[in-house]
C-alpha cells in the first residue's frame, strides 16, 4: 500500500524505507538489554 505512493521530491529516495530500518532493531535490542540488566541487579 505504501509502495503505490508518490514519494514527494523534497525526500531523497536513499531516504525512502521499505523494511525496518536497522536503528529501530537496534533500540529495541538495547531496551530489552537495559530492562534485563536492571531485573538482574534489583533481587
Amino acid at each position: 500500500m505504501a509502495g503505490n505512493k508518490p514519494r514527494p521530491d523534497h525526500i531523497p529516495e536513499e531516504n525512502v524505507y521499505n523494511g525496518v530500518h536497522w536503528m529501530v532493531l537496534l533500540t529495541y535490542i538495547a531496551a530489552i538489554g537495559g530492562v534485563a540488566v536492571l531485573l538482574v541487579n534489583a533481587g
